[in-house]
């Protein structure tokens, strides 16, 4: 699981840093309200932007199963 958070946290990294360069922000100067600031993709459509969000998430999922692979499971101390 370590080798597989690693993986995932740089998976997230990559897919943060190359998705920015897909979207381009313009201002709406029309509307001042929940869409003032448009996020378009590729084709000039609205959009939101997905791989920077799936980035993030797997950056986060990888740093916690790398985490998780960090703890020492070899002493128990239980209770009787």
């Amino acid at each position: 699981m370590k080798k597989f958070g690693i993986i995932l946290a740089i998976v997230g990294i990559v897919m943060l840093i190359a998705g920015n360069f897909f979207y381009k922000t313009t201002i709406n100067a029309v509307d001042s309200s929940g869409s003032s600031i448009i996020t378009t993709g590729l084709n000039g459509g609205w959009t939101f932007k997905l791989p920077v969000f799936a980035g993030g998430a797997l950056f986060f999922l990888g740093f916690v199963f790398w985490a998780a692979s960090r703890t020492d499971n070899q002493h128990h101390d239980h209770l009787i």
